[in-house]
């Protein structure tokens, strides 16, 4: 039987997540990925902005924190108590970094 408990942390799903990422970025130049058990962040890497854009979701006490900077400032912060939620606001972020990377990059 398999287990399904890992499915339900960050650290279950850090493949599903590398591979969104080079799924969603495969055309976006100077970004990277970071994984760790209990944070996984995207960045873009430009020299010129000490603050670029970049997205992380987190594991907190309460559940998950997601984090979308458009590059000026924080955007976005949304905190779910859901991985399974979480995870979809941290792809629809994912889908919009890479969008505006795209536009003004």
């Amino acid at each position: 039987m398999k287990d399904y408990s890992s499915r339900n942390t960050l650290e279950g799903n850090l493949i599903k997540i590398e591979n969104l990422y080079k799924s969603i970025f495969t055309e976006v130049g100077n970004t990277s990925i970071e994984l760790s058990n209990k944070i996984v962040s995207i960045r873009h890497e430009d020299s010129t902005n000490v603050d670029a854009a970049s997205l992380e979701i987190s594991e907190i006490d309460e559940g998950y924190s997601i984090s979308y900077w458009d590059g000026y400032s924080l955007a976005e912060k949304i905190d779910e108590k859901e991985l399974h939620h979480a995870l979809k606001i941290f792809k629809r972020l994912a889908k919009k970094l890479a969008k505006n990377l795209q536009r003004f990059s």
